[in-house]
């Protein structure tokens, strides 16, 4: 019996919401020729990610445990993100085919973002355990934030549909909402069990180590340790902000007065609102409070090239 493998599509991410009939046929060809018994589940008008996603694990918890092969997410970062959500706890390996803007997860697993050679690697990479961050039981693979980025996040989703997904439109559409009057939480921050008091425009908590040394953030290191990286701003008005973003290119972020960094293994924010728009991945959700985040061990099987750097 051949080994299920099936590939879960989202057909807008990233550039190849056209064209993307091209890269599937080359992905069948290689992976049925290594014995795969391959079947496609593509995001359209009438299936979502979710029902796509949904329908793959019904197909592989079909086959005798420990033959229930590879799902594929092939997308971007928030496209992994969900079919990580749903393989938690679950014998099915993860696969990544990187289709997406940004490619973090990818990227930090050595995965290629050549279409051809991430397919080669579903046939003869390796596989390892990589731990996943949570939130009130979500999954977030690269970062969760709240306050100022989640905003930042729906104003790129915005200009996504107006002009479409690249790069400069997602720091374009940040830099408008830099110049915007901003709101400030009142929030209680419990940091491994001690309360800190916080006003602040932004939370942030990094779980790729890539994204952060890309940031220019030693919390990269806490990050690679399976600990809770995050960063809280302080009281600060525009002016104080736009500087901190250049102190945040220069590197030097984590020096500044109003910035506090932390590595942690358990976090939980408290608020006074109900519920606290929360981004995920890039994906905005409505939370209810107090936010509890923590970090899963060993939580999911993924397929990786030989070499490979820590996630």
């Amino acid at each position: 019996m051949h080994d299920p493998l099936s590939i879960v599509m989202n057909t807008g991410s990233g550039h190849h919401g056209h064209g993307h009939q091209v890269n599937i046929e080359k992905m069948v060809e290689i992976l049925s020729a290594a014995n795969y018994a391959v079947a496609l589940f593509l995001t359209d008008q009438v299936y979502n990610l979710d029902q796509c996603i949904a329908e793959a694990i019904k197909r592989h918890q079909s086959f005798p445990k420990g033959q229930r092969g590879i799902i594929v997410a092939a997308g971007g970062d928030g496209t992994i993100n969900s079919v990580v959500q749903a393989l938690l706890g679950l014998d099915i390996q993860l696969g990544i085919l990187p289709l997406g803007t940004f490619n973090y997860v990818a990227r930090a697993l050595n995965i290629p973002l050549n279409i051809d050679e991430a397919t080669q690697v579903l046939v003869d990479g390796d596989i390892r355990s990589i731990h996943v961050a949570q939130v009130n039981h979500r999954v977030y693979l690269n970062n969760a934030s709240i306050g100022l980025y989640p905003v930042i996040i729906e104003s790129r989703e915005y200009y996504n549909q107006k002009i479409g997904r690249f790069p400069a439109v997602a720091y374009l559409s940040g830099l408008v909402e830099l110049i915007k009057p901003f709101y400030h939480f009142r929030l209680k921050l419990r940091i491994d069990g001690k309360l800190h008091p916080v006003d602040s425009p932004m939370i942030f908590f990094g779980n790729n180590q890539l994204q952060l040394q890309d940031l220019k953030l030693r919390l990269a290191d806490c990050a690679a340790q399976g600990k809770l990286a995050g960063v809280a701003l302080g009281q600060v008005n525009r002016w104080q902000l736009l500087q901190l973003i250049l102190k945040l290119f220069q590197g030097e972020l984590e020096r500044a007065d109003d910035v506090y960094g932390f590595c942690a293994d358990q976090v939980e924010i408290e608020s006074k609102q109900r519920t606290l728009k929360v981004a995920l991945d890039g994906e905005i959700v409505q939370l209810t409070t107090p936010l509890k985040f923590a970090v899963c061990q060993n939580a999911v099987i993924v397929k990786v090239p030989h070499v490979i750097t820590s996630i």
